[in-house]
């Protein structure tokens, strides 16, 4: 996987990129080094507010001084006492006490401001890749390795204080801090005997394999975890989704989804047991190492104390000093742990937020908005990974033609319409509108050419003017939202029941939303497609829920809404086929079959062999003459 912005390597670099890939896989993680990683969330932060830096300097030096003023505390009085100066001491702790505890509260003030602006910056994150969702290519939030990445990039940004951003920005601030009051507190230790620095720094390096081990076991676990968390995820939306509702009574399907439910908890309580065993092996090994290295400390304090070698006042600052240093050494294993664990999840989110986005600046040649357009497919090939679906597929669509494109399953309609419309690239070969390679023009003139109805659309939680012209509601033409609405058979319902533009759609966000059948949202769809008025139309699927008398209409409003310009029609029912001037027949990725339905049925192939089995089929069944089943227009 090579990083955004980089080129591949010669020829000679080619296998160490490619064993880079598979180590990358193998994590499951672009490779970014955690330094690059935590300069990258400072430096967002920081321009999104350069306040906070001025904060997070205050933070780091009080948090690092007032530790060690506080051990030297007690030393300085008990001194004082010996010396027969107990006011003096007690005066002087007494303004040290008053100063820590004003440095105390102005540390505490600047870290809460620090906190506040730190989870405003995650929101922008979160902000940031939703849109960078809707710029990317197309075929990062669809399929392949950053669809895993995208969604993990959402994931590691959820759950407040262990967001990654904040972990990232968090993390590297308690390092500091650790290594900073090591280094003063191994001054004071130093001076009581070097050695033992040493001793107690190499037991804490044990420590940090303990805890690598244990990290390492960790992200082992990573996918495993995540396969289940999907399945959970997904059995908690299916519970919630009221259309099962009807299934699950129907179908009786009660005791099925317990048994669903059982087992997938079963599993992911057998994968926690394994993991939290693990777990508890290495915090054992690690409790019973800080015994040893403490241990060992403090007795070797009180010996020298024993033995006249450490003064009472010494004592209390020695003994507060190991303390410290065992913490800060444990803080300092810990957090650099954490850290790399978190750097894992901000190599996700990076790598997402830095991939490269549509093009959306160049020239438009005047030729691409002649109408009617020609379409032309001139040696593309393209797959999903190693699944071919293309491999160098020639067609061309005249200017003015209604073409209708069918095929069985998987034959690779939607790809087809997804590579014309430049929602996918070809892996090789040239898509021509009007003799203009669409690689070459910027993703917003393209993407205006097409007034298109996929299968899946969705209808937003917005006001239904601006569902379909897609703008905000000022910049909506009433008089074009009912001219589509009447186009697509919708205006005379949308009058009786009193749906205005500015009436919200879906109950999704309001109780007195407008909700449409089936049907009815196909017809609203296909309003949109025609509010837009692109020069080439596409309907993918537009009756799939439609009776057979709408069908009929939806097919003649088609003639009409398609006269004057090129237009490509995806749909099951061989029936739709009489209504274009020529018929597609995809297989095995190529055009089997073409001309009008006269003509494929006198060829006597596929297409003449679906429509006898789906005529045969109405036939028997009694179904109303014009409309028939047939092949699926998934691809």
């Amino acid at each position: 996987m090579t990083l955004p912005g980089k080129e591949p390597d010669v020829k000679g670099e080619k296998m160490k990129t490619k064993t880079k890939k598979r180590k990358e896989r193998n994590f499951g993680t672009p490779a970014y080094s955690i330094l690059s990683n935590v300069l990258y969330f400072h430096r967002g932060l920081y321009r999104e507010n350069p306040k906070v830096a001025a904060y997070h300097a205050v933070t780091l030096l009080g948090r690092s001084l007032l530790p060690f003023f506080g051990i030297l505390m007690p030393g300085i009085v008990v001194s004082a006492a010996e010396g027969g100066q107990l006011f003096r001491g007690l005066l002087m702790i007494g303004l040290a006490g008053l100063v820590m505890m004003l440095c105390n509260a102005l540390v505490s003030q600047v870290s809460g401001k620090s906190y506040f602006w730190e989870n405003w910056f995650r929101q922008i994150l979160i902000s940031r890749v939703v849109l960078k969702e809707t710029r990317c290519l197309y075929k990062y939030v669809e399929y392949g390795e950053e669809k895993k990445i995208l969604k993990r990039a959402y994931q590691c940004m959820e759950g407040g204080d262990w967001a990654v951003s904040y972990r990232m920005l968090d993390y590297p601030r308690e390092l500091v801090v650790n290594v900073a009051c090591f280094f003063l507190y191994s001054t004071v230790l130093g001076i009581l005997k070097p050695w033992l620095v040493a001793v107690l720094l190499l037991l804490s390096l044990v420590n940090y394999g303990i805890l690598r081990l244990r990290n390492n076991w960790q992200l082992a676990m990573r996918d495993q975890f995540a396969q289940s968390d999907r399945e959970i995820n997904y059995l908690k939306q299916a519970s919630q989704d009221t259309e099962m509702a009807k299934d699950v009574r129907i179908f009786a399907m009660y005791d099925w989804l317990m048994e669903f439910r059982k087992k997938i908890f079963g599993e992911r309580i057998r994968m926690e047991r394994s993991h939290n065993r693990k777990m508890i092996a290495a915090d054992c090994l690690q409790f019973l190492l800080n015994i040893l290295r403490n241990g060992f400390a403090y007795g070797y304090l009180i010996y020298s104390c024993l033995q006249g070698e450490v003064s009472v006042a010494g004592f209390l600052v020695y003994f507060g000093a190991i303390t410290g240093f065992s913490g800060f050494v444990t803080g300092i294993v810990n957090t650099y742990s954490d850290l790399k664990l978190a750097n894992a999840d901000a190599s996700c989110l990076r790598y997402f937020l830095e991939l490269p986005e549509i093009q959306e600046e160049g020239e438009v040649p005047e030729a691409l908005y002649r109408q009617p357009a020609e379409i032309v497919f001139q040696d593309v090939s393209f797959s999903y990974g190693e699944q071919k679906v293309y491999e160098h597929f020639n067609l061309k669509i005249r200017a003015g033609e209604k073409a209708a494109l069918l095929g069985v399953n998987g034959a690779g309609k939607t790809t087809l319409v997804k590579l014309l419309c430049g929602l996918y690239e070809p892996d090789e070969g040239k898509i021509l509108i009007n003799g203009v390679d669409i690689s070459t023009v910027p993703r917003k003139a393209l993407y205006a050419l097409f007034s298109v109805v996929f299968q899946e659309a969705m209808v937003f939680p917005y006001p239904m003017g601006s569902n379909l012209s897609m703008k905000k509601p000022e910049e909506t033409d009433e008089k074009r939202v009912w001219e589509a609405l009447r186009k697509a058979g919708l205006e005379e319902l949308f009058r009786e029941r009193g749906i205005r533009p500015d009436s919200y759609m879906t109950k999704a966000a309001f109780e007195d939303g407008v909700e449409l059948s089936g049907g009815q949202k196909q017809r609203f769809l296909l309003a949109r497609a025609l509010y837009k008025d692109g020069n080439i139309l596409i309907l993918d699927e537009p009756t799939a829920a439609l009776d057979p008398i709408a069908e009929s209409e939806i097919y003649q409003e088609y003639v009409n809404i398609s006269r004057g310009r090129t237009s490509l029609f995806i749909s099951h029912r061989l029936a739709s086929t009489k209504f274009s001037d020529r018929i597609l027949f995809l297989e095995n990725g190529k055009v089997a079959e073409e001309g009008t339905h006269e003509e494929l049925m006198k060829l006597g192939g596929s297409y003449a062999h679906m429509f006898e089995i789906q005529s045969r089929y109405y036939s028997e069944s009694g179904e109303c003459e014009g409309s028939s089943p047939a092949v699926s227009g998934q691809a």
